[in-house]
């Protein structure tokens, strides 16, 4: 009986261990929007990139500080109905400090230190720029945020270059906001009492017949007085 007992035991298979859960996917990296990135030597794109938004600047970031908001009533993980202890703290938004190299299109200076606020990749947003980089932003001003919002696909990208005096001037030349001097107009029209628009021939010509006329005279005359006296 025991040896049957030990070939029935080593017969019974061992059940398989259960597979491991497949990794999930990164719901940032999932939710990005694929966005093809603005060719700067394009100087239509860059126009119509820069007319979507209010400014257009070069800038260095210096800190990113994640703003989170708190959310009540998480998962209780102990079995039970009752809403967890433990609020749900998820990043909203990117608060920048940028400090501005140039500015192409709006009212800010070098050295101008600004806020700009990008939204993480998950809510659909650029997500968090790299600290120590520098970017050429196209933003939004936030009067009341007193902050410069960045949407994706709206041309902002990362110089990785820096701002060559190449680009520089190129963006320059592109975004100049000068006004055109306007072509002088002019138009043609008849005389509203009906006078021909140019004078006749003879009028033109009457001043300069008249002077000939009176040096002809003039040297008839001297003649004469010289012939009398001879």
């Amino acid at each position: 009986m025991t040896v049957a007992a030990a070939l029935a035991c080593w017969c019974v298979p061992t059940p398989a261990a259960p597979a491991a859960p497949a990794a999930l996917a990164d719901p940032a990296a999932a939710s990005a929007i694929d966005c093809p990135a603005l060719d700067l030597a394009n100087a239509d794109a860059v126009r119509d990139h820069a007319d979507a938004v209010s400014d257009v600047f070069a800038g260095t970031v210096r800190d990113v500080v994640p703003v989170k908001t708190t959310r009540g009533g998480g998962k209780n993980n102990q079995g039970d109905d009752a809403p967890s202890q433990k609020p749900d703290a998820r990043v909203t938004s990117f608060d920048h400090a940028v400090v501005v190299e140039k500015d192409f299109r709006g009212a800010l200076r070098p050295g101008d230190r600004i806020k700009v606020v990008t939204e993480p990749t998950a809510d659909e947003g650029v997500g968090r720029l790299e600290q120590d980089q520098m970017y050429l932003f196209f933003a939004d001003a936030e009067q009341g945020m007193r902050a410069y919002l960045v949407a994706p696909c709206k041309g902002t990208q990362l110089l990785q270059g820096g701002l060559g005096a190449r680009l520089r001037n190129f963006l320059d030349a592109t975004l100049s906001e000068e006004p055109e001097e306007p072509a002088p107009s002019y138009s043609l029209a008849e005389p509203e009492d009906g006078a021909r628009s140019t004078p006749a021939l003879g009028r033109l010509a009457a001043p300069g017949a008249a002077v000939a006329l009176i040096g002809v005279l003039g040297l008839f005359v001297i003649a004469r007085i010289n012939a009398r006296r001879g």
